[in-house]
């Protein structure tokens, strides 16, 4: 398998020319940034499931060493060596016919009965011998983002601008920090790719998966609210004439949401079917209520916390501290609550999971365009939306003999991996 590395300098500074309100909210195209997996019967497989490949790599654990704005989307560490990683899960069994008893349907005890369902015994079910293996499900992410930043370092040129060495110094200081804050913020604005393209995947899933067996992966709380109530108001009037009675409205909502990934289902994620002899399997996902993770709007969460988020932030549901961060905007910097709670993004629909969406075989990577018109949040399990940090790498030249200065070239390179096999709920108001 070849990894091809993605150039991601004009994506980086892209998008942070919209973190710092440099560009205008133009549309982002991120297609092919973020890897949503690979199944796994695209490499050389193992001779009994044809799903586990045969490779040296790394499989999947998350560590967290790296911290960063949108410090949610929890980091794992894959390193030069093993920057494919695969993640393995399971597909659901049915229940079997019981053995050990007579029953409607098979006769197992009577004189001269073999243990066999073959001969003797016609009737029964199959001896202790029959196989029923578990069937595997193997996902492969092979993203990597890679760019670079240079600081030239002049040895006695800009002296004769400083009237001593401290102040020469110091100077040196302020140019390494405003250095790392610009570091910084390409490691920002590639987290916020990453939590953009997973939100678009929840988009597409929702907003074409008729298909698409279990998905509910989009709530939209402007059509629900006026389902629930009978009434036809718009999003800006629930934000503002109607705000309290939105407010209690959501939080039934999220308590709901966050009440069902906790059971283990179908719902809130994609699953490629599994046809046997015995029906169809789908891997299930449950998120246990210290696995989810919540974001939400930061402008909405202000109005919002000081009359009814109590309810959610308590020991039942989750952890203000460690389980939410809100966000002051999606993707550009703006003045304007129109353009901050929204994004224009295009991102990439792997060709297995627009199979599913579409109910097509054709396995051939999309398109789709993430424009909404109000993100309120998501919330998510942990695992569906992860940065890989890969390598980041300082070198510095020696003085250049005839000029007099150094280079220093600093190297990135991350991963952005989103699981539609996992769990994740977009919120959205039309």
């Amino acid at each position: 398998m070849s990894i091809n590395r993605k150039e991601g300098y004009a994506l980086m500074n892209a998008v942070m020319a919209q973190l710092t309100g440099q560009d205008s909210f133009s549309v982002i195209d991120s297609q092919g940034f973020m890897d949503a997996g690979k199944i796994a019967m695209q490499y050389r497989t193992d001779e009994i499931f044809n799903a586990l490949t045969i490779v040296g790599a790394r499989l999947f654990t998350a560590t967290r060493p790296y911290s960063a704005p949108l410090h949610m989307i929890d980091a794992i560490d894959s390193g030069y060596f093993n920057n494919r990683i695969r993640k393995i899960s399971y597909y659901s069994t049915w229940a079997l016919p019981s053995g050990e008893f007579n029953t409607d349907l098979f006769t197992n005890l009577r004189d001269g009965y073999s243990n066999d369902a073959t001969g003797e015994n016609p009737a029964g079910t199959n001896d202790q011998y029959e196989q029923h293996p578990v069937h595997p499900l193997e996902m492969n992410f092979a993203n990597s983002t890679v760019w670079q930043d240079c600081l030239t370092r002049y040895e006695d040129q800009i002296k004769i601008a400083f009237s001593n060495e401290d102040e020469w110094s110091r100077y040196w200081a302020g140019v390494l920090t405003e250095k790392g804050n610009d570091i910084e913020q390409r490691k920002e604005s590639h987290n916020r790719l990453t939590l953009l393209n997973r939100m678009g995947i929840a988009a597409a899933m929702g907003a074409q998966g008729s298909n698409l067996a279990g998905a509910n992966t989009v709530i939209d709380l402007t059509a629900a609210y006026n389902a629930r109530f009978n009434t036809n108001y718009t999003g800006a009037q629930l934000r503002t004439t109607y705000l309290k009675e939105f407010l209690a409205f959501f939080v039934s909502e999220f308590k709901i949401i966050s009440n069902l990934m906790t059971k283990r289902s179908l719902m809130f994620h994609a699953s490629p079917k599994l046809t046997l002899s015995d029906g169809d399997h789908y891997v299930l996902r449950h998120t246990p209520k210290s696995e989810q993770r919540f974001m939400m709007y930061t402008p909405l969460w202000e109005m919002a916390k000081a009359q009814v988020m109590p309810e959610i932030f308590n020991t039942e549901y989750l952890n203000i501290d460690g389980q939410f961060e809100s966000v002051d905007f999606w993707q550009s910097f703006s003045m304007s609550d129109t353009v901050k709670a929204s994004a224009n993004i295009k991102v990439t629909i792997p060709g297995w999971l627009q199979d599913l969406i579409a109910g097509t075989s054709t396995d051939t990577d999309t398109a789709y365009t993430f424009n909404p018109d109000y993100i309120v949040g998501c919330l998510y399990d942990k695992d569906a939306v992860l940065t890989d940090f890969q390598f980041e790498a300082a070198r510095t030249t020696v003085p250049e003999a005839r000029k007099n200065y150094m280079n220093t070239w600093y190297s990135f390179g991350l991963g952005a991996l989103g699981d539609p096999t996992e769990n994740f709920v977009l919120f959205v108001m039309s």
